[in-house]
Order: C-alpha cells, then sequence, then structure tokens
C-alpha cells in the first residue's frame, strides 16, 4: 500500500497591527473628541511583516496627517470613527507607503473614545 504524500498547510495570511493611533473628531470647526483605534493591515500572502513594521511610523504620520485635515468621526456619532472612510485612507496610505497590492485589507479592530461625550441633536 503506497502512502500519499501529506499535503503542505496553506500559509496563514500574515498581518501587523497599529495600535493606539488618536484621531481627532472635529465638527463645525471644532475639536470634539478624539478617538484612538486598533487597526490590523492584512498583508498580501509573501509580504514580510517587518517590511510592514519597519513603515510604520511614516504610515502613523501619514493618518494623523490626514485626520487633522479632515474628521474622520461619524457625523452623528462623536464617540466613533467612519470605519469605511477611516480603512480606505489607510488603504491608501498603504498603497504608497509599501507598495500597491501589498495590503490587502485594513481592518479596524477597536475603537475607543478619550471621553464619552454627548452626540449633537437632530
Amino acid at each position: 500500500m503506497a502512502s500519499s504524500p501529506e499535503k503542505e498547510a496553506p500559509a496563514e495570511a500574515a498581518w501587523v497591527t497599529m495600535t493606539g493611533v488618536g484621531l481627532p473628531v472635529f465638527a463645525e470647526g471644532r475639536v470634539r473628541n478624539h478617538v484612538f483605534v486598533e487597526l490590523k493591515l492584512h498583508l498580501k500572502p509573501g509580504f514580510a511583516p517587518e517590511q510592514a513594521r519597519a513603515k510604520d511610523a511614516l504610515m502613523r504620520d501619514a493618518l494623523i496627517r490626514q485626520g487633522h485635515q479632515r474628521s474622520f468621526g461619524e457625523a452623528r456619532n462623536w464617540n466613533r470613527i467612519d470605519e469605511r472612510a477611516l480603512a480606505a485612507a489607510v488603504q491608501q496610505i498603504a498603497n504608497t507607503q509599501l507598495g500597491r497590492g501589498n495590503v490587502l485589507r485594513v481592518e479596524i479592530v477597536r475603537q475607543t473614545p478619550r471621553m464619552r461625550v454627548r452626540n449633537p441633536v437632530g
């Protein structure tokens, strides 16, 4: 009886995290809150997480700059970040810093507001 060779298990997808990125939420020209986010960048197979970690400071800086140019906050909830807008911005930054296609997906793992603020009426 011939034994078949074992199939190699597929390699797990690599990812890196960006933690503690504080982004302002502003409306009507005023800062209403700050929300700290934790992000997970899902990397293309074969792209080394070390390469992404080496660019962490540059990516954080670019994200914080964008966050001060436009608010990522939800329009009716000053305690949360608009996840779609933030993921799109991080994806764009990753394409610039790490090369197009090396980050497959951006996941917002956690959002923590600096303080709980009352949301606007209406």
